[in-house]
């Protein structure tokens, strides 16, 4: 059976014009000339093009489909094992660029006459993601169907609030500043209960970023702010049972050691949420940085480490960190109990932070 190459493409459905660039690159050159010298091609020639079609379905270059039909041995295997890895990877820049234009959409609708400006700035943004969230990050932010740049929605109103009393020059002492601290923790609790790992790193961005700090309204000094607002508020509680010379260290320790505290806690976290038992080391690393932080607080006073320790066996909600919980609180206890117990101390510390 011989096929010229008209009725061939007619029947592969390809075009002359691409039958003819396969002879010209040695793919597919026809066995037979008529005598007029139109190609012909034969069955086997017939049978090597359809094992050249079925491979470009799977997106193979022209070269690796010729070193597949040239080789009776050629290493299929690791052709498919490199293409699957290929689209592995457009798959997660796929996933990534819809996150990214719902992040978009997400703050389109917040603003609702946004201007060339403010697209640019969110443009920046979905760059600079890239810097803090990993791909896995981006996935897992995706299930939880969060954005990967902004804050919820939720927390505009107290955004705005913070920045008025910042703007009139409220102190983080006054109890307007601590009712708002108090406000925006629990927002956060509420909205984010299953983003701790990622919040120190939502805090970096806004640290560092002018441009996400430009859209979203949340800079160093707002974060600042309430962080001491809420210190004060844990300071009032405290003070119901501690004197002030007990409590000497606690506000500067509290506030120089915040960013180390929530990351402590997101690194436990996941080592909980992972299975691990709090007396196996890779937690008990972790729990060793806990009790040198909590020490530190209180100033390393046994006497007073001692009286905070009790205080927390039935401490409310005013004692306990922001990224802190009570299923978080008893992993930490139990495992610095057994910790103490090994380092031949008597348990002075306790999962409630500081």
């Amino acid at each position: 059976m011989l096929m010229k190459i008209g009725e061939l493409a007619k029947r592969t459905g390809l075009s002359v014009r691409t039958l003819h660039h396969y002879d010209k690159i040695g793919l597919l050159s026809p066995s037979q000339r008529s005598s007029a010298a139109y190609r012909l091609y034969n069955r086997a020639d017939i049978t090597r093009l359809y094992r050249i079609v079925a491979l470009r379905r799977l997106d193979l270059s022209l070269a690796e489909i010729a070193a597949l039909v040239d080789h009776e041995h050629a290493d299929l295997n690791s052709v498919i094992s490199d293409q699957l890895r290929l689209l592995e990877q457009q798959i997660n820049n796929g996933i990534a660029l819809r996150e990214r234009l719902r992040d978009l959409h997400t703050l389109v609708q917040a603003n609702k006459e946004p201007q060339l400006d403010y697209w640019l700035g969110i443009l920046e943004m979905m760059s600079v993601a890239d810097k803090y969230f990993s791909p896995d990050d981006m996935q897992q932010l995706s299930k939880q169907n969060r954005p990967t740049l902004t804050p919820d929605l939720h927390m505009l109103p107290l955004i705005v609030e913070a920045r008025s009393l910042l703007d009139t020059g409220v102190a983080y002492t006054d109890p307007r500043a601590r009712e708002l601290a108090l406000r925006w923790n629990d927002t956060m609790n509420r909205h984010m209960p299953d983003l701790p790992q990622y919040l120190a790193k939502f805090s970096q961005m806004h640290r560092d970023e002018p441009a996400l700090q430009a859209l979203t309204g949340i800079d160093p000094e707002m974060m600042d702010f309430i962080v001491r607002a809420l210190i004060e508020v844990r300071y009032a509680a405290y003070r119901q049972h501690l004197s002030e010379h007990e409590l000497r260290f606690f506000r500067a320790a509290s506030f120089r050691h915040a960013h180390a505290w929530n990351e402590l806690f997101s690194q436990v976290r996941k080592v909980m949420q992972a299975g691990m038992l709090p007396e196996e080391e890779a937690a008990q690393v972790l729990l060793r940085q806990w009790r040198s932080l909590f020490f530190d607080t209180w100033g390393g006073d046994l006497t007073t480490i001692r009286k905070v320790r009790e205080l927390h066996r039935s401490a409310d909600g005013a004692l306990v960190g922001g990224a802190s919980s009570p299923e978080l609180m008893q992993y930490a206890r139990r495992g610095l109990i057994w910790l103490e117990a090994r380092i031949n101390t008597k348990p002075l510390t306790d999962p409630m932070t500081n």
